[in-house]
């Protein structure tokens, strides 16, 4: 399982993700084996920071799942669905979101 500080911003952004499309701590708990401690930590970080990265990152990839036919209608299909909208971007996008 990994620790709070142990997430890469992907993992972060899947954290954020489910949370954003209504699913309960307690369910991402169960399906992705993050604690529940990291998973508030994760939320809490999002909610407070004036420069979050992970929010330029989530909107872009929610607009392209949003866009899935038919939507993921599991965590795990939405883990699926962000994993190939994230590979599908260009090297240096990350930057392009952090630089806006």
């Amino acid at each position: 399982m990994a620790g709070y500080q142990d997430l890469s911003n992907f993992e972060r952004g899947l954290i954020v993700g489910a949370g954003e499309m209504g699913h309960s701590i307690s369910e991402v708990e169960m399906k992705f084996g993050y604690s529940h401690t990291t998973i508030s930590r994760v939320y809490h970080e999002y909610r407070v920071s004036d420069m979050n990265i992970i929010e330029p990152m989530w909107a872009a990839l929610q607009c392209v799942v949003q866009k899935r036919s038919p939507p993921p209608g599991t965590l795990m299909d939405l883990r699926t669905a962000l994993q190939d909208s994230w590979c599908e971007k260009p090297p240096g996008y990350l930057q392009t979101l952090v630089k806006k």
